[in-house]
């Protein structure tokens, strides 16, 4: 039940959660459900396991308290109303993203001129300013949202906003930034030479040992482990299997070491099932 009340939320519905890092957990998890051998998996290990009960009890609740909180938002009503589809949503979200360089959850104008994102669209062919200062380009954009914030920011929604109504002429016909894979593109384009310009977070005791176990289990994936597991316990071989689909999966496995961080009764769990993981796997 649990997991195909989660099918019923879009791909609109996930981008338009404020926090990066539940959107990360959100985005893990829509990957998850979707591959067969990790749902099978996850199925076993919740009927089977009582810390994954509530573990997946726990995680599951506070993911659907976030879709709902920002789909009954003043931001998702204003982005629906825009007549958008999904496609135009994600698209959107990676720009908005890869803009935001210093993962604030808002846009300034400096992070506007610093990007090119105006200049990639054709909105800066006559501009002279150089990226330095004031640029009108920038700043039209900017003032085309009547901000009720003293900072001078854009949140996700409002930077949607602004693009539908200044960069598309208000005309929804017209894919958002050329839909997903062009975005995509454009995103490579303006994070070309900023490696290193957003510092990344200091990696805790967790997150080392969430990567160690990672490494460890890719070195048992071979046809020979999973023989061998069939042969010791057949309903443990599908979570072994799950768990081996789930690791070629990048989302669902950034989305595991988020929780593996966060959340204890989760981190509990998952160094449960990674030692039942290697028992069954090395015999």
């Amino acid at each position: 039940a649990m997991l195909s009340d989660f099918r019923t939320h879009s791909e609109a519905d996930i981008n338009l959660v404020t926090s990066l890092r539940y959107r990360g957990l959100l985005g893990g998890t829509s990957a998850a459900i979707n591959d067969q051998q990790v749902t099978v998996a996850f199925k076993v290990l919740y009927e089977d396991l009582g810390p994954v009960r509530m573990a997946g009890d726990l995680i599951f609740s506070k993911l659907e308290r976030e879709l709902a909180k920002s789909k009954e938002s003043d931001a998702a009503e204003s982005v629906r109303a825009l007549g958008r589809d999904d496609s135009c949503v994600v698209a959107a979200r990676k720009i908005f993203d890869a803009v935001d360089a210093d993962a604030s959850g808002t846009v300034s104008s400096q992070e506007l001129l610093s990007s090119d994102l105006l200049r990639s669209l054709g909105q800066c062919v006559e501009c002279t300013c150089g990226k330095e200062g004031s640029c009108e380009s920038v700043s039209r954009f900017m003032d085309e949202i009547d901000k009720t914030h003293p900072d001078g920011e854009l949140r996700f929604d409002e930077f949607l906003l602004a693009s539908h109504n200044l960069l598309y002429e208000g005309d929804a016909s017209v894919s958002l930034f050329g839909g997903d894979d062009c975005a995509g593109e454009l995103v490579d384009e303006m994070l070309n030479g900023r490696e290193g310009e957003i510092g990344q977070e200091k990696v805790d005791k967790y997150g080392k040992r969430f990567d160690n176990m990672c490494a460890e289990f890719d070195s048992w994936d071979s046809a020979d482990s999973s023989s061998k597991a069939e042969e010791r316990n057949p309903r443990l071989a599908l979570v072994l299997e799950g768990c081996f689909a789930g690791s070629k999966n990048p989302p669902v496995v950034d989305a595991l070491k988020i929780l593996y961080i966060d959340f204890r009764p989760l981190r509990m769990a998952g160094d449960l099932i990674f030692k039942m993981m290697r028992k069954l796997a090395r015999g």
